[in-house]
Order: structure tokens, then sequence, then C-alpha cells
């Protein structure tokens, strides 16, 4: 499947909307912008995992000279969440792939959500030479992604990097971010204990808002998930919450990749827009 090019006629006029919408920030200093930069910058490249959107869609994937493994995902989606530490070290390993990502929670990509096909999450195109070779959706192993790709292992591309033994260990990383559920506000709230060489805990909590108007279908909603079998489920005074913890049948089905150090894991969910702790 070609890749529509319907980005280039529209770089320019995007680049100038951006442009305008700087200059609204009158309250934020060029030196906080260029710290604020220098920062997700560094932290996007420790990791290797290139954030997509409209803007740079064109260069980063249908110019992209190494093969794209693009992931859509959503803040409100667990296996989303659970599937970072094996995009990570995809990342680090190969090289020669690219590891791309779209926050479907986020602004600028109505282009890419009008252009691919996309119904639920995780999705993962993989993509060479501008052409769409396969598609996988919800959280699966690395193998798998690799193999989708059609990908042949460089020799001097693929060097597993060993895991670094952590200094204080263990180490606590707690990371939140506000979402949407169904159309639903939420708070997403994932904990993490690192030991000497993986993840030993991962704890996802998800407080879903439901307001008064729809209060009657709240039992509705609560029932829909646990039906699902992604966690427990208990009402709020607000909504509902849902609890995924580190023994939980969901958890254990998806099978979580568990190499990654805290600094990959904060590096990455800060990418997915979170803020850590």
């Amino acid at each position: 499947m070609k890749l529509n090019k319907f980005f280039i006629a529209n770089i320019a006029a995007v680049s100038c909307a951006m442009a305008l919408a700087a200059g609204t920030f009158t309250n934020v200093s060029a030196a906080q912008v260029a710290n604020a930069a220098t920062k997700n910058t560094q932290a996007y490249e420790d990791i290797k995992i290139v954030k997509v959107n409209d803007s740079n869609f064109e260069k980063e994937i249908l110019q992209s000279k190494k093969p794209v493994i693009l992931e859509i995902s959503s803040t409100s989606c667990p296996p989303c969440l659970i599937m970072i530490p094996t995009l990570i070290s995809i990342a680090k390993n190969y090289s020669d792939i690219k590891i791309a990502s779209v926050g479907i929670d986020e602004p600028d990509i109505d282009k890419i959500k009008a252009s691919l096909p996309i119904q639920a999450f995780p999705t993962f195109f993989l993509i060479k030479d501008g052409r769409i070779v396969n598609k996988l959706v919800g959280a699966v192993k690395e193998e798998e992604l690799l193999a989708a790709l059609q990908y042949t292992p460089n020799k001097n591309a693929a060097k597993p990097v060993k895991a670094k033994k952590a200094k204080n260990s263990p180490k606590n990383l707690v990371c939140k971010t506000l979402g949407q559920f169904n159309g639903l506000k939420n708070l997403v709230t994932i904990s993490f204990v690192f030991g000497a060489t993986e993840i030993e805990n991962v704890d996802i909590v998800t407080d879903v808002f439901v307001p008064p108007e729809m209060s009657d279908r709240r039992e509705q909603m609560i029932e829909h998930v646990r039906a699902s079998g992604k966690g427990e489920v208990e009402p709020t005074m607000t909504g509902f919450r849902m609890h995924i913890d580190n023994n939980c049948r969901f958890m254990k089905a998806m099978d979580m990749k568990r190499t990654s150090t805290y600094g990959e894991m904060r590096a990455g969910l800060e990418l997915q827009g979170f803020t850590c702790e």
C-alpha cells in the first residue's frame, strides 16, 4: 500500500501556523522554550524513538531510508504502555530500524488520522520505502514486530545492549497524565519498581471521571470493563477506577518486556506525554 504524500503541499502552511501560534505565548521566554526543547530532545535521543505529527511525517516516515515501525498509541491504553519497553529494546538494539510514535491524544495529527486506517490501540504500521508492508494491532512481542517488518538483522546493527546493574536498587518511578477513555476524561498513573537488572513491578491505575449527566450509565460502563478482563474495576465518587497490577491476568497475558532501565522508561513515558517523578 503506497502512503499518499499528503503532507508536501501543507508543510509550509503548517510551519507558518506553528510560528504564528508560538508568537501568541508571550508569557513564555525564549530561554524557557529553548531549555524545554533541549530537555525533550535529550530524552528522545536517549531512546531513539521519533515523535511524529503532521509537520514531520513526510520527512520521518515517507522519506525514511530505514524501515519504520510506526506506533499509534494512546495514553489511556494499557497495552500501549506495556509496549514501551519493547519499542525501547528495538530502538536500542537495531540501529538500522527507525521507531516512530504518534500519540492519538495529541494535537497536529489530523492528516495522519485521516490517512491511516486506525481502529484500535496500539496499532503498528510496518513501513519500507514509504509503503505499508504490514500492520499489527494490540500488544505484540519484539520478534513479531521484526517478522512483520520482513526484517533481516544486519550483523553490524543488531548488537544487543547488556543490562546495566543499578547503583541503587530498588528504584521507584511514578508517571501521570490526563487523557480520555471512550470520550471521558481520565487520569492515568503508572508506577514501576526497578530491580538490579529488570523491572520488578508494574502498576497501572486509570481514574475515569463520569460527568453527572452520565452517572446513570456508570454501572453499565463498569460492567463492560469488568467483562473485558482488563484488571480490577471499582466505583469512585467521581466515576470509576481501573487497576492493573503486576500479577493480574491481563498483565501476564501481555508478557511485558522488563529489561528497560529507569532512565529509558522515564524518557519513553515522557515522550508519550506523561509527567514523571
